[in-house]
């Protein structure tokens, strides 16, 4: 992603106003971090949010009866592993929405990490985030605050896994919970959700989240979205809204009321029979904008 679009998404004071006004609704729990924010959500979730870094990414800590499910390690700039166990004595395995540098960048402090089985994602974690890959994050207009005292920014990267696979409908049995894999490519080919039917909640991963929704990636670093698959996708998750009472997503803000997704399917509808406006970004991209989130396409 280059620093146009995100100068375009997210304006250059994107700090103000962080933690967000949503996370008043939540307790705040007590950590011993300098990177990390925790708050509890309803039924037995933790937000761990990344308030200091541009991307505001969001892990989510699962509590279960048996063992605990970590959807995403985050950037690997704070050590996630250490807020987990202040958090949690059971065990924990971790589950990465999507194999984005943002989601996977503590997988290497856990002994199971499971992804969709897409050969890309696989290859990926597998060979992790080379520093000169990474370094472009550690931007100063990307961080707020300063990073970690002991973050090593010179050697930045994210080492390399073997993952597990998941499969699409697969069950995550945790003993008093179940959360279902539901394959959700659009945002990127390797893209999931977790469904809990029975707390009526969707953990939506990068499919969406109340910002810019990217549709425009391609290349090796991203992989490649796919406008056409992202709305047939955003159609599929439309018809569980009526089962759903929140939509935990990864970026910004953790808690979003799941009729926004109508609005989503409306919105990619729209820029498909061209009656939604759009700004040029970074002299390639089209940026349309709508109440709470945004679609990123190509330029045509």
């Amino acid at each position: 992603m280059t620093a146009e679009i995100n100068n375009s998404v997210q304006p250059k004071n994107w700090f103000e106003g962080i933690p967000r006004e949503s996370y008043k609704n939540f307790e705040k729990v007590d950590i011993s971090s300098d990177w990390f924010e925790v708050y509890r959500l309803p039924h037995d979730v933790y937000a761990i949010y990344e308030s200091k870094h541009f991307q505001e990414v969001i892990s989510f800590l699962i509590i279960g009866e048996k063992i605990c499910i970590l959807l995403d390690t985050g950037m690997g700039i704070g050590n996630i592993k250490e807020v987990v166990d202040q958090l949690t004595n059971k065990e924990v395995r971790v589950v990465n929405s999507h194999c984005h540098f943002d989601h996977v960048g503590d997988n290497n402090k856990f002994s199971h990490v499971y992804i969709y089985e897409d050969e890309k994602a696989l290859a990926r974690l597998r060979i992790g985030y080379t520093k000169d890959e990474l370094k472009e994050h550690l931007d100063p207009y990307l961080i707020n605050e300063g990073l970690p005292n002991n973050f090593d920014s010179k050697n930045y990267c994210i080492e390399p896994i073997e993952p597990y696979s998941l499969k699409d409908k697969e069950i995550l049995d945790l003993g008093n919970r179940k959360l279902e894999v539901l394959y959700t490519p659009g945002h990127s080919p390797d893209s999931i959700m977790l469904l809990d039917r029975q707390n009526k909640i969707l953990f939506t991963g990068d499919t969406f989240y109340p910002a810019a929704l990217y549709a425009h990636f391609d290349g090796d670093f991203y992989g490649d979205s796919n406008f056409k698959t992202y709305l047939n996708t955003m159609k599929r998750v439309a018809k569980l809204v009526p089962d759903l009472e929140l939509l935990y997503c990864s970026h910004n803000e953790p808690v979003v009321k799941p009729s926004i997704i109508y609005k989503v399917v409306e919105a990619f509808e729209e820029i498909i029979n061209g009656s939604s406006d759009y700004k040029i970004v970074d002299e390639k991209f089209r940026e349309y904008s709508f109440e709470g989130f945004s679609i990123i396409i190509k330029d045509v």
